[in-house]
């Protein structure tokens, strides 16, 4: 019965000690559309500036963020991730 407290306690600490696993960042691309990232921008890309609070702990956070700080037009109707290489 210890061990599985102990274990449970070990796993709890763990995912309670990473917060850097659960960190969003809103950023404003080149071509000034926002998106909701989760690798923290660096300041080396030119092509993307950070924008909004430091850091947010949920994406859901930064997505309700976005619509609050970016000026696009037709907000609602972008994607607000990164949509990869589609044409």
């Amino acid at each position: 019965m210890h061990r599985l407290l102990i274990s449970a306690a070990v796993i709890v600490g763990i995912s309670v000690a990473n917060p850097a696993l659960a960190n969003w960042w809103i950023v404003r691309s080149s071509d000034e559309k926002c998106l909701v990232v989760d690798i923290e921008p660096t300041g080396k890309d030119k092509s993307v500036t950070k924008v909004g609070k430091d850091v947010y702990q949920t994406a859901e956070q930064a997505e309700a963020d976005i619509k609050r700080l970016c000026k696009e037009s037709n907000a609602e109707d972008q994607p607000t991730h990164d949509p990869g290489n589609a044409e």
